[in-house]
């Protein structure tokens, strides 16, 4: 394994641990026992944690260690208004425009949403729960060849996507559907204000989970 390809292991292995909450804010990150785990060598490991940490993943304090940084509100800001912008843009592309086969595609993934948010005994439930959530937002994406957009887009977003794992224990989850419905309803009806008002409403509900996590985990924010 090189040295570039095992950086890169480190930095999307430890990268996917934060945003699913698997590593916490506050959580120490040793560098060794990291290197260990992914049999590659702490150079490696070192240079991961510095890319971590100029993306506001991780915080690295001399003479004390590396932790898991905490969420970032006016970073996630920024990342939700980078997001909502270019997703407009796609999804005025396809307004008016959708085919029929296109559309069952996009009422397939609701209807799988719908049918595993209703099943919470299911195995890796909350992780398919966001695949298909990417999936629906990938869709236009994907009928207008920029899906390689989307893939930098969500790659780019560290803050929104973590707080995405808290959606899935609140309220805010439960109107998935529903606003995806209402979206994909304002691309049929061709109404390019109203695709931009069902997108925004569903974007800005991030905040009612960030607002149940910052209850039950003040520790876990920091205002940048």
């Amino acid at each position: 394994m090189s040295s570039m390809s095992a950086r890169e292991l480190a930095y999307q292995t430890i990268r996917s641990r934060i945003i699913t909450m698997e590593l916490k804010p506050g959580d120490p990150l040793n560098d060794r026992e990291l290197a260990e785990e992914l049999n590659i060598s702490r150079t490696p490991m070192r240079e991961a944690l510095i890319m971590l940490n100029i993306a506001h993943m991780v915080v690295i304090k001399p003479q004390s260690g590396t932790y898991v940084a905490p969420i970032d509100l006016k970073l996630m800001e920024l990342e939700q208004f980078a997001r909502y912008t270019l997703e407009k843009e796609i999804l005025n592309r396809v307004c008016g425009r959708l085919t029929p086969q296109q559309e069952a595609e996009y009422r397939w993934i609701i209807e799988d949403y719908r049918v595993l948010e209703a099943r919470p005994e299911e195995s890796q439930r909350e992780k398919r729960l966001l695949e298909l959530d990417n999936a629906f937002h990938r869709k236009a994406f994907e009928i207008t060849g920029m899906e390689a957009h989307f893939d930098h887009m969500l790659g780019e977003l560290q803050h929104v996507e973590r707080i995405r794992k808290f959606s899935l224990q609140t309220n805010e989850n439960k109107t998935v559907c529903a606003s995806h419905t209402h979206i994909l309803e304002a691309l049929l009806h061709g109404d390019l204000q109203e695709v931009s008002d069902a997108l925004e409403s569903h974007l800005s509900r991030y905040k009612l989970s960030v607002e149940e996590a910052k209850r039950v985990h003040p520790d876990y924010f920091t205002e940048g």
